[in-house]
């Protein structure tokens, strides 16, 4: 039961993420925030469907699931802002020559501090989630957090046959892996 929630909450989050990522990096996607908050709403809602059924979650299961995938949402996007200013800060410096030892260290030290930032969020939605699951569906909505991050992937153009990078292809920084704390880049 608290597996189920789990997933539904993971898959949640997972659509959110996705679906602000994917419009981000596709200028003829840009849509109004109506627009937006509607598409996330049925990308959630969908997940959530998916997420119940795989889990076999009871109606409350499914609700305190997604209410706690919902509520690290924000740390999520506060964090995958943060995340996404300091590439483009490092692209920028590496450009310039990459030559100032002082901005270097200080990137690397914000670097360091997201990472940590990143696992402490991690860790507070697994014991979260562990309230709600046993450990077992925990580790069956990471699963399907991963299938559902690899396929919403494909579907932008993110990844080709056997895992490659199709040439043009979608994806990008903040893609939904970094976001889930988890590399499915293997």
């Amino acid at each position: 039961m608290r597996k189920a929630l789990v997933f539904l909450a993971i898959l949640a989050t997972l659509g959110a993420l996705v679906v602000t990522d994917a419009a981000a990096q596709d200028p003829s996607s840009r849509r109004g925030p109506q627009d937006r908050a509607e598409m996330e709403q049925r990308v959630r809602a969908q997940m959530q469907r998916i997420t119940k059924e795989r889990l076999q979650l009871t109606e409350e299961e499914s609700v305190e699931l997604s209410a706690v995938i919902q509520g690290f949402d924000e740390q999520r996007r506060t964090l995958r802002r943060n995340d996404m200013a300091a590439r483009r800060r490092i692209e920028a410096l590496m450009l310039e020559g990459g030559t100032d030892e002082d901005e270097a260290a200080e990137l690397l030290s914000r670097v360091g501090d997201l990472r940590r930032q990143e696992l402490q969020i991690f860790e507070a939605e697994q014991g979260a989630l562990l309230e709600i699951l046993p450990a077992a569906k925990v580790l069956e909505l990471q699963s399907l957090r991963e299938e559902m991050g690899r396929r919403m992937r494909s579907l932008r153009g993110g990844d080709g046959p056997g895992g490659r990078r199709r040439p043009g292809g979608g994806g990008g920084e903040g893609n939904v892996d970094w976001v889930l704390g988890i590399d499915l880049s293997t």
